[in-house]
């Protein structure tokens, strides 16, 4: 028996919704494990993107998340045979450790038969990655919101006009989760606070009503991204350039360093040329995608093994 799960990539935070907004984008990463005999040691291969880092059991998400849901029962891990198709860039702010963390978990649940649900499953992928923006929408698909709140999870998905397309500069540099977030203070004014949920409300009505004039203003964010920003030269000058091209708005993905771009579906393809050529006027080498929205999230199939 072999278990396949695909998980799709995740641009979090949409701007104005620091730790709590994410959207599923057709883009995956592809997990195969196959239980193996208990004297058989434990193979990894992974083919595409981080493949140095990801070969390293210390640095895998995938088999974390695993392990982490064997203890959790108190189960001895078994033998496994790995192989991860990597498509999501590391270390970008698209999701790639929430998308491990998410199929680690949904083959964990599946191989000790505990067939919990995604509900269940989501409580424990927030426990490993700490937050809920990437994992939720890793899980469910779609635009979503989450709460935390006393060790409970609230999550709705937010309908995603599909006159939106998001286009996704991924620079060839990366950025850290864990120091990008010691950039942001603890503290904020509450004048800040108050623009802050101003934009998310108006931001989340946008979407529901498909008024898209007021974007690019709406996703001017206070909160995290003057601090991120410092990580992408020039990104001030970017965003304000790719916006006077037609671009309903301009984020950084998750912690950076890539940049997600809202558009017009028939802009399109115009802004995937303007947006790489204004990068590389900014000494930014970078992959321009542009993305579906995944409404489906994190897949599981078992598949019968041939020997």
């Amino acid at each position: 028996m072999m278990l396949v799960s695909k998980v799709p990539a995740t641009t979090a935070n949409l701007g104005v919704g620091f730790d709590t907004l994410g959207l599923a984008l057709k883009l995956y990463n592809i997990f195969e494990v196959r239980v193996t005999e208990p004297d058989t040691p434990d193979t990894i291969e992974i083919v595409g993107e981080g493949r140095e880092e990801l070969i390293k059991r210390e640095n895998n998400s995938f088999i974390k998340a695993i392990e982490y849901f064997y203890r959790l029962y108190n189960l001895p891990i078994p033998h496994l045979a790995i192989k991860i198709f990597s498509n999501i860039p590391l270390c970008r702010g698209l999701g790639s450790s929430a998308s491990a963390i998410v199929a680690g978990l949904m083959v964990g649940n599946t191989l000790t038969g505990k067939n919990l649900s995604k509900e269940t499953l989501l409580r424990y992928a927030v426990e490993l990655e700490g937050h809920p923006d990437n994992v939720t929408p890793a899980m469910f698909g779609g635009c979503t919101i989450s709460l935390v709140n006393n060790g409970e999870i609230l999550v709705k998905k937010i309908p995603f006009p599909e006159e939106i397309a998001v286009i996704v500069a991924v620079p060839q540099f990366n950025v850290k989760t864990e120091p990008s977030r010691k950039l942001i203070p603890d503290c904020v004014p509450l004048d800040v606070t108050i623009r802050g949920l101003a934009k998310m409300g108006i931001f989340i009505n946008s979407l529901l009503t498909k008024d898209l004039n007021d974007l690019p203003l709406i996703l001017e964010d206070e909160l995290h991204e003057p601090y991120r920003a410092k990580y992408i030269p020039n990104y001030k000058k970017i965003k304000e350039e790719v916006i006077s091209r037609g671009a309903l708005g301009v984020v950084i993905s998750g912690s950076g360093p890539s940049m997600a771009v809202l558009s017009k579906i028939d802009k399109v393809k115009q802004l995937k040329e303007d947006i790489e050529l204004i990068l590389l006027k900014n000494n930014i080498e970078s992959k321009i995608f542009d993305l579906e929205i995944d409404n489906e999230g994190a897949l599981l199939e078992v598949k019968e093994c041939i020997m």
